[in-house]
């Protein structure tokens, strides 16, 4: 009688570790709004989402690339943990654990006029039409700046679209994104972009965990050591900054009539 007691305590034990340790290998769900070159699915750059892929390599984790919309839903009804891309543009959202910012994203002002090149504050746009990406424009701080007449769009390719077609004189865009679109343009014998020195704003991208999420610190610590690992081992910067002597990673064939007519 004591052996067969005996016998089935181990085998609650066993079954109790086995359940604990299913559970602690379940997938972290994360989201990210979708970005060109950034955060994407099917075979396009994503490198946003492999920086944090690759720093979450020992957390077993999934990652959808979706709208502002479905993401939003997604983590209100508990269908994800976390999300990848907090910009400081935001003010931080409550009942949310953010981590320490992972990348930051350098809005200059561009234009195919060469004046763009010296404008590096806000009020040097004073009443003029700025094209602008909604992920930028719809954020707590650039909402509250009156100034500017913002002409948002919902992507970069958009942005610059609208620049082309004399719809704006400027746009404000990421960097990266302008140095990628000058490249396609050098390649076809273009006049490329003028882009300002300086940036108009610096972001801050930050992964933020529901702090209703049991594990939610425990990810964030493994996720800010997976970031270090990957800046000291130089991984960093080649996951996430094309490569400067590279074609452009923008896509030929989206890109292609806009080319054509600039």
């Amino acid at each position: 009688m004591v052996k067969r007691w005996f016998n089935r305590a181990i085998f609650a034990s066993c079954l109790c570790i086995g359940v604990v340790q299913i559970a602690y290998a379940q997938e972290v769900r994360l989201v990210g709004n979708k970005v060109e070159t950034f955060i994407n699915d099917g075979d396009q750059p994503s490198r946003l989402t492999s920086l944090v892929s690759a720093a979450l390599e020992k957390t077993p984790h999934e990652i959808t690339a979706t709208t502002q919309a479905w993401s939003g839903s997604g983590l209100r009804n508990g269908q994800f943990d976390g999300y990848i891309d907090h910009y400081s543009l935001n003010d931080p959202k409550q009942n949310y654990i953010h981590s320490a910012p992972y990348v930051q994203l350098f809005l200059h002002v561009a234009s195919t006029e060469s004046r763009a090149s010296n404008i590096s504050r806000l009020d040097k746009l004073n009443r003029q039409r700025v094209g602008l990406e909604t992920r930028f424009a719809n954020t707590d701080q650039v909402r509250s700046e009156r100034s500017v007449s913002w002409a948002r769009t919902q992507d970069f390719f958009n942005n610059i679209k609208q620049l082309a077609e004399g719809r704006v004189d400027y746009i404000v865009a990421d960097k990266v994104m302008l140095d990628e679109m000058n490249k396609k343009l050098v390649a076809v014998g273009q006049e490329t972009l003028y882009i300002a020195a300086q940036p108009i704003f610096t972001v801050d991208v930050s992964l933020a965990m529901r702090s209703d999420y049991g594990k939610a610190q425990q990810i964030i610590e493994s996720f800010e050591s997976g970031i270090q690992a990957l800046r000291d081992s130089g991984r960093y910067e080649e996951i996430y900054l094309p490569d400067s002597g590279a074609e452009s990673i923008l896509d030929a064939i989206i890109y292609e009539e806009m080319i054509k007519r600039w």
